[in-house]
């Protein structure tokens, strides 16, 4: 019997979505400090747990897993779990490669501690594949890790019907660019040309000069508003992928991203 292992530090909604969509049921055990885990996770068991405490496989109620899949090596719960029996150990990382100082060290840091108890790299794409491979790691390197539950996001509306001309997804921070989004269309319809955008992630606003702001939602409220715009634009001055592109893919919306996107390259020609 195989028994595969996800560790997810604070679960976010598109992790979530993922794992909802496998039909593993029992060989599926799900390990995450998000305590509302129980309430989301539909089809697999799940064990909170304290990243910051170390855990035999035994003391968390679980034996003989056979595949440990777990984000981040900064987690002292899941790394430490990698140390123990014969399982086998797939780190998921969607960083980038910069070749910054901080990458320098870390490879270092790498090489000397993180090689040897890892059997491989789960990444989303090829600039984080780029990463790992200027870490120096030689086994197996995967991609695909992300994607986009098209039993939730799905293309509904015909593209020239749809409400909205442009959308943005994304929390209201500094490195989202919202400002140069804004100036950009600002000059449009300087330029007397009838657009409008919705902007999903902020307090609600009154539409204005044709922006309309509403707050995040659940998935299927997004994944509504999505297939009733004709184009995401994701403006970002740093994203290591951008797993609204593919939630807005699935809805048949056209995309304009920036070459900090991650994602860019394995959407756009």
């Amino acid at each position: 019997k195989i028994m595969i292992i996800i560790g997810w530090s604070e679960l976010p909604n598109y992790a979530v979505d993922c794992i909802n969509f496998l039909k593993l049921k029992k060989k599926l055990i799900i390990l995450t400090d998000n305590k509302k885990a129980n309430k989301l996770i539909k089809n697999s068991k799940v064990k909170i747990i304290n990243l910051s405490q170390n855990y035999t496989w035994e003391e968390i109620g679980i034996t003989n897993p056979k595949y440990f899949f777990f984000t981040g090596w900064n987690n002292k719960a899941f790394i430490f779990l990698t140390k123990q029996k014969k399982t086998k150990n797939i780190c998921l990382v969607d960083n980038v490669l910069k070749k910054n100082l901080r990458q320098f060290f870390g490879k270092i840091y790498f090489k000397i501690f993180l090689e040897k108890i890892f059997d491989a790299i789960f990444v989303p794409g090829k600039h984080s594949k780029n990463l790992i491979k200027y870490f120096g790691f030689k086994k197996s390197i995967f991609q695909g890790l992300y994607t986009g539950n098209n039993k939730i996001f799905r293309n509904r509306i015909i593209i020239t019907k749809r409400k909205y001309d442009f959308i943005y997804v994304g929390k209201f921070i500094e490195r989202k660019n919202l400002n140069i989004l804004l100036g950009a269309f600002n000059k449009i319809k300087n330029l007397n040309i009838k657009v409008n955008l919705l902007l999903v992630g902020g307090k609600k606003q009154k539409s204005k000069n044709d922006v309309e702001v509403i707050p995040f939602s659940n998935s299927k409220r997004v994944a509504k508003l999505m297939g009733n715009s004709k184009c995401l634009i994701l403006p970002s001055l740093e994203e290591n992928w951008g797993v609204v592109v593919h939630e807005s893919s699935c809805c048949g919306c056209l995309l304009i991203l920036s070459n900090k996107v991650g994602a860019r390259d394995e959407f756009l020609n």
